[in-house]
């Protein structure tokens, strides 16, 4: 679309950054699209050309073809977009939510699953957050809105995983309307609490004491959370799949020689610390695996804990110091002592103390591993978005090497 006869595409202005450097509605409202038509481009210079489309159809002669717009690098990307927009030339590892016809499919699920208890749909489904990872889209009904989200294949058992997690802890989870398995869709009532500058004081504080208290419950479901569908992510399997990554990862090669050298020399010591912090004598059980404030809803009254694309067995301590590492200095320290407190009163008999200490190394190597993960299942067009966590990550582990050990 043209804002004028120079063969220009739209500018965006300085809007409120989101993951692909501007937030989706913006996107959309700029030149009233409905919905993306493939993943955000990255140019060179460090700017974004997004790719949107207009389900119901496009004015006529509101759109150029690809070749008359004045910038080569716009044409360029363009023009590849719309190739991809064939079936046959999709990229294997390209969202679903990026191919023709998606968000009919949602629609008319969503609209078998609400049928029986006579609620429906009353207007398209909104696009809320579209990138690799997931999609987000807002659903209105005649009794207020829903909130769907669909995950990418390499995340595609976060329906199952939220599933076995509201069984166990429904009052934890945000409520579910309905799932689908096999797409890894989840309809999900609304949460208060998520809007900027509405998390109630204290939320860092509040969640860890509650989240404490429900992996300890969480314990002697294990067994029925791994037949659930969640991921056993144990000491063995962390330290493997890091070491494999140390050998392989692609982004080694954004490492200095010195980094490199670095990260290499504190490895055995990083392997044996992590190992360590498991084998404190803390039970695993049931670990969100991304425990951070923006995956939080809290007003005051309800809390909810969301995102479960990482849900699995593995050390809870993890999730603690995940929390703690990304509040503030005051709440941190508040939240991890009521955390430890807990555990201490539940298990006087295990060194929480020595746990607590290994865990922010243990944590480390746990999300390098997977963002490495993330790395391998996402198409070449999209990895920027979480391009150099990996490095970022292993910068890191020298350093938390010795200050842990």
């Amino acid at each position: 679309m043209l804002v004028d006869g120079t063969g220009a595409l739209p500018v965006l202005p300085d809007l409120q950054a989101d993951h692909d450097g501007h937030a989706l509605a913006d996107v959309l409202a700029l030149v009233g699209g409905d919905i993306p038509l493939a993943p955000t481009a990255r140019l060179a210079d460090g700017g974004f050309v997004h790719l949107v489309g207009m389900r119901g159809g496009a004015p006529d002669g509101a759109f150029v073809a690809p070749d008359a717009l004045a910038d080569p690098g716009h044409a360029a990307v363009v023009a590849h977009a719309i190739a991809e927009l064939d079936p046959g030339r999709s990229p294997a590892l390209r969202p679903a939510w990026f191919r023709p016809g998606w968000f009919d499919l949602v629609e008319a699920w969503i609209d078998a699953v609400l049928a029986p208890s006579g609620r429906r749909r009353t207007g398209p489904v909104e696009p809320f957050r579209l990138w690799s990872i997931s999609a987000v889209v807002r659903v209105p009904t005649d009794d207020g809105e829903l909130w769907c989200k669909a995950s990418c294949e390499h995340f595609r058992r976060e329906a199952s995983i939220h599933a076995a997690v509201e069984r166990l802890l429904p009052d934890l989870v945000p409520r579910l309307v309905a799932i689908e398995r096999d797409e890894g869709w989840l309809l999900m009532e609304p949460m208060a609490g998520t809007e900027p500058g509405a998390q109630a004081a204290g939320t860092a504080v509040e969640v860890a004491q509650r989240w404490a208290a429900a992996q300890l419950d969480a314990i002697e479901h294990v067994p029925a959370l791994l037949a659930a569908g969640l991921e056993h992510r144990g000491a063995d399997e962390t330290i493997a799949a890091f070491l494999r990554l140390l050998a392989s990862s692609a982004e080694l090669a954004l490492l200095t020689d010195a980094e490199l050298a670095d990260v290499r020399a504190s490895a055995d010591r990083a392997v044996a610390l992590t190992r360590a912090c498991w084998e404190a004598g803390v039970p695993e059980t049931l670990a969100h695996g991304d425990l951070h404030l923006g995956n939080v809803a809290w007003d005051g009254r309800a809390l909810r804990i969301f995102d479960w694309t990482d849900g699995c067995v593995s050390h809870p301590f993890l999730d603690a110091t995940h929390l703690t590492r990304f509040a503030d200095d005051a709440s941190a320290s508040a939240a991890e002592a009521v955390y430890a407190a807990v555990w201490r009163a539940a298990h006087p008999d295990v060194d929480v103390d020595r746990a607590l200490r290994l865990a922010p190394l243990a944590d480390l190597v746990f999300q390098t591993v997977t963002f490495e993960a993330i790395a391998a299942a996402t198409e070449q067009q999209s990895a920027w978005e979480l391009g150099g966590v990996v490095a970022r990550n292993l910068r890191l582990l020298p350093g938390l090497v010795a200050e842990v050990g």
